[in-house]
């Protein structure tokens, strides 16, 4: 269906952004505000100055462009994520393609396998402790610790403590929002003190404690003179640190889905043959970050709006993947979609899809499929408690009680 506007209508004179980021009802369900987006502007200049896209085919045909760029000019103020400028959150090609070659031979589908292990091991460990009916916080318990724990296994670091790990992310996240004030900045760039503390404490012991994972390799490449010390230290804190936050939000996301929809979590138990489509619908329903920015390097045009040159471009992942143009019927989890039909774009696309992307399908699937074999059912026992904004979504505690499968 042709849903192309004019250009004038695309780029009205507007009093309040079209995506109201600060508005506390848009952050808690935006999908109403992107099926009027997608439908009537398609593409629009925030009050900001950024130009927001929100369609599926546009999203997936420009936010792929290798002309745009993850760089902020030198006029916009370095803010809290300059503490990982060296990592491959702030660099472009080739720079960006080398830091990301030495991280990518750690996540291969073969060595992911082994790092899953971990959590699958940390899942059973934790579900023997519980009784039938007791509430704990599995987002915590089986989100967060089992796929922190693995990616630890990964780095061959320390993966005790991991509590404050998850909670400091949540601070550093905040940042991103098109809203972040003085008192979110401030709490971001203690956030990542903290991170970078213990990150150099446990290289530290690293270096007293050699061993043969990641963190030996990247330990031994600033030895050699191919990375310095700061490259070394904000790659390893960027993979430590996150590498609970969005995988934990997904698998929070499927337990809740679950708990509220018995009747799926049946299939996914009992029809494994299935569970591919269960999983690539929940990793398009619940995606932890929902938009990403580039700068625009060469001219291009979207639905008939040029974007010069230093202009910046968010791309809403969340209203591309629920866009009914690429979804029929996108706010129902619909395991039988055809498999040539389109792909969700939760873990971006480009240069800069996201880095931990296999190990991060690999861990969900792990953790899903160990709790199908010993969880029966799952139970919501309260409210779940989020830290969510306009660019992510974090579960704070997600009170859940389980019925164990009975041996």
């Amino acid at each position: 269906m042709e849903r192309r506007r004019e250009n004038m209508n695309l780029m009205r004179d507007q009093a309040q952004d079209i995506l109201p980021w600060g508005d506390t009802e848009y952050i808690k369900n935006p999908y109403p505000w992107y099926e009027t987006a997608r439908k009537d502007w398609p593409i629009y200049r925030s009050l900001d100055g950024t130009f927001v896209v929100t369609r599926y085919d546009d999203v997936v045909k420009f936010g792929k462009l290798p002309s745009l760029s993850i760089v902020d000019p030198e006029w916009v103020p370095k803010g809290p994520w300059a503490a990982l400028s060296t990592t491959v959150l702030g660099l472009d090609p080739p720079q960006h393609t080398e830091m990301r070659r030495r991280g990518n031979k750690w996540f291969t589908p073969k060595l992911v396998k082994e790092w899953s292990k971990i959590a699958e091991a940390f899942v059973r460990n934790q579900i023997a402790t519980l009784k039938d009916h007791e509430v704990f916080d599995a987002n915590m318990y089986l989100g967060v610790g089992p796929t922190h724990s693995a990616m630890c296994g990964a780095l061959q670091l320390p993966a005790d403590d991991f509590e404050p790990v998850i909670f400091s992310m949540h601070g550093t996240m905040a940042a991103l929002s098109a809203e972040a004030d003085e008192e979110v900045i401030k709490k971001a760039t203690e956030a990542f003190d903290y991170q970078l503390g213990r990150m150099r404490k446990m290289l530290e012991w690293k270096r007293v404690n050699p061993g043969t994972g990641m963190a030996d390799a990247l330990l031994e490449a600033e030895s050699k003179g191919e990375m310095t010390s700061a490259e070394v230290e904000q790659t390893l804190a960027l993979f430590w640190a996150s590498g609970g936050h969005n995988p934990s939000y997904i698998i929070s996301s499927a337990i809740q889905h679950f708990a509220r929809h018995p009747e799926i979590y049946e299939i996914y138990r009992s029809k494994p043959e299935l569970r591919t489509g269960i999983l690539n619908e929940i990793f398009r329903l619940y995606p932890p970050e929902l938009s990403f920015a580039r700068w625009v390097r060469e001219p291009l045009e979207i639905q008939g709006q040029t974007i010069e040159v230093g202009e910046r471009v968010k791309f809403i992942i969340d209203s591309a993947n629920r866009d009914p143009e690429a979804f029929p019927n996108p706010d129902v989890l619909d395991m039988n979609r055809a498999p040539e039909a389109a792909m969700n774009v939760s873990f971006g696309m480009g240069p800069h899809q996201c880095a931990g992307q296999i190990i991060s399908r690999t861990e969900v699937e792990v953790v899903l499929d160990t709790l199908a074999e010993l969880v029966e059912r799952f139970e919501i026992r309260g409210v779940p408690e989020m830290d969510n904004t306009d660019r992510s979504r974090a579960y704070v505690n997600l009170p859940i009680s389980i019925v164990k499968v009975k041996s």
